[in-house]
């Protein structure tokens, strides 16, 4: 990662780009890497922030005599000429945290004047570095900045900074079996993050050990869930819970024994999976699946929320994308579900919908070209509006349609949530038969056997009765009375698209609808 970003820098600089965005917060390690790439050049680094001013970069001292603000301070840089009709030597300006600044029209002015002597007149050497912790860029500037990526840290970087706790703290009781079982819970973080993270399991315990996996675990789900872009859910659920569905879990049991052998695949040149599309009925089971997905490959679950990507700049939302990405695939093996993801992208090709269409594109196309072991899991309760290019193949291994269950799979259902509140089974048969459950989703059935055990209880009852669990189910509204128009449109949809049902594994089409 570090020589990456040194060298990407290096490239950045020798072919003129004018301003340079550093999104990032661990100052310590970014400014060391600046100091990396320079080398020599260090005297003729110039920084200014909001903190201190005009600062001395490398012994970060401020100027205590020069009072500067931050316009007056990269005027003085534009306007700068050099002695003796020579080259002014190449200078770097370093701007940090100037996210809370960068709308005022003089700066932005500023900014774009430089950036365009920078480009034009030979003799002016001078890059503008902005160092922030908020990715903030108006439009007015962005045509001339590039963004510095600094990836996540990889397997071998997260074991060198496990190491160096190690060492630095003496904990000779420390081995591979432990570095094995805390390795899961530091993958997918910042080099600053995982540093933190380790300081507060030596602090908790004064060592460090496999012991510390499940704090390790939860701060991370903090640290995840503060990035604003995905978050990490746990995934607690089995796939023997799932009611139905066969034809679905046998295809996921299949795609997890490839990622239990990750290793092996790939030496077999096998193609690691890319995901699975699940389309169908409100409350059949999709985000179940989900979460028993990831309990499934033995991964971990990062949920993107596409809604928080948007941002309010030109370039904020793919940006958020991208981080999110870069997430997912430091975190990898993992899976990533992106639930509801018609609401997302329904609205591409329309109009007003420039940041959706290059959203939508970056997404397709990492999800056409990735490698790495992110197997991503979408659903949606209406893939109507979806763009074509999504459901091709090649985005995805299969894209599955939940209907609403039959007979067999209701009394599936009915008996998974009765095991459940640990209440006997004997009258799953029964109601799954009965003409008034037709209709009834995994919702639906989750509810009846709520609201009687929540009756039985209320009540004081000592036994719980089969005749109040039929009772609710009587009076259970079910999704296909209630959404009777949207499924008869979703059944009409799986057909149209010639869709895999969930059961049984056979395409749907107009004849067998």
């Amino acid at each position: 990662m570090r020589n990456k970003v040194i060298s990407n820098l290096q490239k950045m600089m020798d072919v003129n780009i004018p301003i340079i965005y550093i999104h990032d917060f661990d100052f310590v390690r970014v400014d060391d890497m600046i100091l990396q790439t320079v080398g020599s050049n260090a005297k003729n680094i110039y920084e200014w922030n909001p903190g201190t001013g005009v600062t001395h970069f490398e012994t970060r001292q401020p100027n205590i005599i020069d009072k500067t603000d931050l316009s007056t301070f990269i005027e003085k840089k534009y306007l700068e000429e050099p002695a003796f009709g020579n080259k002014i030597p190449n200078k770097i300006v370093i701007l940090r945290e100037i996210h809370d600044l960068i709308d005022d029209p003089k700066i932005k002015t500023l900014l774009a004047l430089f950036a365009q002597r920078k480009l034009y007149d030979r003799k002016f050497d001078s890059t503008i570095i902005i160092i922030d912790s908020v990715r903030k860029v108006p439009d007015e500037i962005a045509k001339y900045v590039q963004y510095l990526e600094i990836e996540y840290p990889n397997d071998d970087e997260i074991e060198q900074l496990i190491k160096e706790h190690v060492e630095v703290n003496g904990y000779s009781q420390f081995n591979d079996e432990d570095k094995k079982e805390l390795m899961p819970s530091l993958k997918g973080l910042t080099a600053f993050d995982i540093d933190r993270m380790l300081d507060m399991a030596m602090s908790s315990n004064g060592t460090l050990s496999a012991e510390d996996r499940d704090m390790l675990l939860q701060q991370k789900k903090v640290m995840v869930k503060n990035s604003g872009v995905i978050e990490l859910v746990d995934a607690e659920e089995k796939i023997e819970n799932i009611g139905g569905m066969d034809a679905l879990k046998s295809f996921l049991e299949r795609k997890a024994s490839i990622y239990s052998r990750l290793s092996a695949a790939r030496s077999k040149k096998l193609d690691i999976p890319k995901g699975v599309f699940i389309v169908g009925m409100p409350g059949c089971g999709k985000s179940l699946c989900a979460k028993a997905t990831a309990a499934l490959f033995n991964c971990p679950l990062l949920k993107l929320d596409m809604g928080s990507m948007m941002g309010k700049y030109l370039g904020e939302s793919e940006a958020n994308l991208r981080k999110a990405i870069k997430i997912a695939e430091a975190a990898a093996p993992c899976i990533v579900w992106i639930d509801e993801i018609e609401k997302a992208f329904s609205g591409v090709g329309g109009s007003n919908s420039e940041t959706i269409t290059r959203m939508f594109g970056y997404f397709l196309s990492w999800m056409q070209d990735k490698k790495s072991a992110v197997y991503v899991i979408a659903t949606a309760n209406n893939a109507e509006k979806l763009p074509p290019e999504l459901k091709r193949k090649g985005r995805f291994d299969e894209i599955f349609c939940v209907n609403l269950p039959t007979v067999a799979e209701r009394e599936a259902i009915f008996k998974v949530h009765l095991m459940k509140k640990g209440l006997s089974t004997q009258a799953a048969k029964a109601l799954s038969a009965d003409s008034f459950t037709k209709g009834f989703n995994g919702a639906d059935i989750e509810s009846v056997v709520n609201e009687a055990l929540e009756e039985s209880f209320v009540n004081n009852k000592v036994n719980f009765s089969d005749e109040l669990l039929k009772q609710k189910a009587k009076d259970t509204v079910s999704i296909s009375m209630s959404c009777k128009e949207q499924i008869e449109s979703m059944k009409k949809l799986f057909a149209e698209n010639s869709f895999k049902d969930a059961s049984t594994g056979k395409i749907i089409n107009a004849s067998n609808r």
